[in-house]
């Protein structure tokens, strides 16, 4: 089945898109709420609940029409898109920033009229210093949920392979809260796994 995954911190919000199979496998299983449930207007009550309490670690939605869902669901939130890199040097080291002491990935806001790949290269230039870059693929977006101005947020990040051959020296862009920019190998990489954003682990790797 498709699937968007969606993390609050280290907890975990999945969308499901159900095929007819799944909808009678579903009918015939005593499943507690809110962890499996159809989707219909226990959505902001279910949602509410997960938010007020932490002891609940994931919680699902399902819908044989996914875009539909996503769309119901991103209604409860301030939504904004963002872009960012997965930047690979000649030696197959995947850049790296540290935000506020944590392992992240160079990421931002879409400006008004800019697509996501321009938003990417924009965002991994400002934040480390280096150009000359080249998108080779898309990779999956990823999606978190955070606290914003009293609200909650829903950010989807649209995420770009990009390959750099020059040989520049990263700069963090120390304004943004950036205080170091490295290139990593995968032993490297497997440490900071530990210690990045849950939605990022993936990308670690």
């Amino acid at each position: 089945m498709k699937k968007i995954t969606i993390y609050h911190n280290s907890r975990k919000i999945t969308l499901w898109e159900t095929t007819p199979e799944f909808e009678d496998m579903v009918e015939n299983l005593e499943i507690d709420e809110p962890f499996i449930h159809k989707c219909n207007d226990r959505m902001s009550n279910i949602l509410n609940t997960f938010f007020e309490k932490e002891s609940i670690d994931e919680i699902s939605f399902e819908h044989p029409d996914l875009e539909k869902l996503f769309k119901d669901f991103k209604s409860y939130f301030k939504y904004i898109e963002a872009a960012g890199g997965l930047v690979k040097n000649s030696k197959n080291e995947l850049l790296i920033i540290h935000r506020f002491e944590k392992p992240d990935l160079p990421k931002g806001k879409i400006e008004k009229n800019e697509t996501p790949e321009t938003a990417a290269i924009r965002e991994v230039e400002e934040e480390c210093g280096i150009s000359g870059l080249k998108i080779t693929g898309k990779a999956e977006p990823s999606f978190h949920i955070y606290d914003f101005k009293n609200k909650k947020a829903l950010k989807k990040t649209h995420w770009f392979n990009m390959q750099y051959s020059g040989n520049e020296t990263p700069v963090p862009q120390i304004e943004e809260g950036i205080s170091k920019v490295e290139w990593c190998d995968n032993q490297k990489l497997s440490g900071y796994k530990l210690r990045t954003y849950t939605s990022l682990k993936y990308f670690f790797c």
